[in-house]
């Protein structure tokens, strides 16, 4: 069939457009990979965007109250820890408890000394960041881990270079350096850090494991965290998840219906890391789908993912007493961060996500930040030394 020449011109430049095309696909597959790598590392080490402006997280903090259990060596920092908390949006106690585990409050800001070369290497300051955390790792040059020369210190603390390059440091007393080993600068810092790696209606576990990368810092920053304060107002009615929990009643509810000769409280050999590890709960064996009850009332701190757990939800029952619930998957939450919850009351279901082999209920029980029996709580069957 004859064509016209238009349609053969036609034909010519589509197929010289293709080969091209074709051509060039690599190159351009190429810029597409670089944007995505630069788009990840410029918002910090993990990836997530630095906030540009307060972050609105929903945390009220004046119902965190300063506990009994809050270290006299804290007291100094407590206004530092309630500021950057309003400011970020943050739980004051949870920016207290990391100062306490990274440095004991500032008694130990130094770097670590490596063996090899003799030079000072690592994190650093009141909270330990490291030198291109701080600055910003599109900062080009350094270790993987994040070290630089300390002979770029000036640029390091420069607040305008940390603005350049993304960084997470904060001049937070307006004195034109941002120090790592300024407490408040620190402080305010880590509350930037948390704030920006929280994602909302998720948990504050996982912007924590994004600090450190280990389940048992995170499991310590929130003991300590429930230590320091008291997060659930005493007294009061409730007529339902206005935020006012009733007072506890001392007395646990069975937390589901299922078999609790799974895994006991103590020492075992972990199923899934095959090492002997700590069992700081209770494992209560159910199908997927059975509901999950809140074993006393009380107010949930959070409900969300935190890695090994799964998804989790953490409750204050008050008085130090705080009991968790783990492995449920997404659409298994039944609540949210700030709900009050009473004793028996439907808060989720049973799943088998994160370091689980099979669907079950992980119960824990915290008094003042310590791991208890969760059997002393639910059926009085504690062992000989033990006690809630």
């Amino acid at each position: 069939m004859a064509t016209s020449n238009s349609a053969k011109s036609n034909k010519t430049v589509g197929c010289a457009f293709a080969i091209i095309l074709l051509l060039c696909s690599p190159f351009i597959g190429m810029m597409f990979l670089v944007t995505g790598i630069t788009t990840l590392l410029g918002g910090g080490e993990d990836g997530f965007d630095i906030p540009e402006q307060e972050q609105t997280t929903g945390v009220n903090q004046d119902a965190i109250e300063k506990s009994s259990g809050f270290p006299q060596a804290a007291e100094q920092y407590y206004p530092i820890y309630v500021e950057a908390g309003k400011k970020y949006g943050v739980p004051w106690n949870i920016i207290a408890a990391i100062h306490s585990v990274e440095s004991s409050f500032g008694a130990d800001t130094g770097k670590s000394v490596d063996p090899k070369t003799g030079k000072m290497v690592g994190a650093q300051g009141h909270t330990q960041f490291m030198d291109k955390t701080w600055l910003g790792w599109s900062y080009p040059g350094g270790t993987k881990s994040g070290d630089l020369p300390d002979s770029l210190n000036n640029i390091i603390n420069d607040p305008k270079m940390i603005a350049k390059y993304g960084g997470y440091g904060v001049d937070a007393d307006g004195d034109g350096v941002a120090d790592r080993n300024n407490p408040k600068d620190a402080l305010h810092a880590t509350a930037k850090y948390l704030a920006a790696n929280y994602k909302q209606g998720g948990s504050w576990e996982k912007a924590i494991w994004l600090y450190n990368h280990s389940q048992d810092y995170v499991n310590l920053v929130m003991q300590r965290a429930h230590q320091y304060a008291n997060t659930v107002p005493t007294g009061g009615p409730t007529t339902g998840n206005n935020g006012t929990a009733l007072p506890s009643t001392g007395k646990f509810a069975m937390p589901t219906k299922g078999s609790i000769n799974t895994s006991s409280y103590g020492m075992r050999f972990h199923p899934i890391k095959h090492v002997w590890k700590m069992h700081t709960g209770l494992d209560m064996a159910a199908p997927a789908g059975t509901p999950i009850f809140a074993a006393d009332n009380g107010k949930v701190v959070s409900a969300g993912t935190s890695s090994g757990y799964g998804h989790l939800i953490t409750i204050d029952h008050g008085g130090g007493i705080v009991t968790r619930y783990a492995h449920m998957y997404a659409n298994g939450l039944f609540v949210k961060a700030g709900d009050a919850v009473t004793k028996g009351q439907k808060i989720g279901a049973v799943g088998s996500d994160g370091y689980s082999t099979g669907p079950h209920l992980h119960f824990e029980v915290m008094v003042n930040g310590q791991f208890t029996n969760p059997l002393c709580w639910i059926s009085n069957q504690c062992k000989p030394g033990e006690k809630k």
